[in-house]
């Protein structure tokens, strides 16, 4: 049991996504009470509609039945992934260690669980990053494109970023709390690229961040529209590259 950590802080950004939030938060609640952790697990409503924030409300009431340290954030406007991820992190100022996992269940919670051991064991001093390996029980084959866009966009971010990470985009990360508080006044992406700032502006500050191979399946039902989404992801790299040759992630 980890006894000398005053708080791991999980957030699961979510969005008109009951449906799937259910099954997946139903096994995580079962895995956090199993693991004897301290772990506090936030549910960050990006902004859902009126019936959505019920739903999540009335899940949030059966989740805490199993594990009691849950709560639920409503974010209003949406401000997208990162901006739920951020927000909630930041009501958070006595936590040791921040995390995020998305709520969709493409990564199981024993996995959840291992990658926040990781962190713990590193004492403070790294991050830790899922790395998706595929398959499953559940697992999702991907077609033929996304499996295209993933490869094209790893190869975007260390040409157009200079960032040689493995997978960005995994929905499962978890950092040292101090490390991130030093850098947070320096991040400004919100959406889907918010993964690649943050990695990058860690890495700007020394941080060392380790890799984690993690059982992972596609869930179906996703809501990124390869064409709309790979524009908008595009030109957020680009942002970055622009912040990052003006010194705005530089260390101090």
């Amino acid at each position: 049991m980890v006894t000398s950590i005053q708080s791991i802080v999980l957030v699961t950004p979510v969005w008109n996504d009951s449906a799937r939030l259910e099954v997946f938060g139903h096994e995580l609640a079962q895995t956090f009470a199993a693991a004897a952790m301290p772990i506090r697990w936030i549910i960050a409503d990006d902004g859902s509609k009126a019936s959505e924030r019920m739903r999540y409300s009335k899940l949030l009431r059966r989740f805490q039945a199993i594990y009691p340290n849950i709560e639920l954030m409503h974010f209003s406007p949406r401000s997208c992934k990162g901006g739920a991820v951020y927000g909630a992190w930041n009501q958070c100022p006595n936590s040791d260690y921040l995390a995020f996992v998305d709520g969709d269940g493409a990564v199981c919670p024993d996995a959840v669980i291992r990658l926040l051991r990781r962190v713990v064991e590193a004492g403070g001093s790294s991050g830790v990053i899922g790395v998706r390996a595929h398959g499953g029980r559940l697992a999702v084959r991907r077609t033929l494109l996304r499996a295209l866009s993933y490869y094209l966009f790893r190869f975007l971010v260390r040409k157009i970023v200079k960032l040689d990470s493995s997978d960005t985009q995994c929905g499962a990360k978890a950092f040292p709390a101090r490390q991130y508080r030093e850098i947070s006044d320096r991040l400004f992406e919100q959406g889907f690229v918010f993964d690649v700032e943050l990695l990058l502006a860690f890495q700007q500050a020394g941080v060392d961040i380790q890799e984690m191979d993690i059982p992972w399946q596609e869930i179906a039902g996703s809501r990124v529209n390869l064409m709309r989404d790979s524009r908008q992801m595009l030109a957020g790299l680009f942002r970055i590259r622009r912040r990052s040759k003006s010194g705005v992630y530089d260390h101090v």
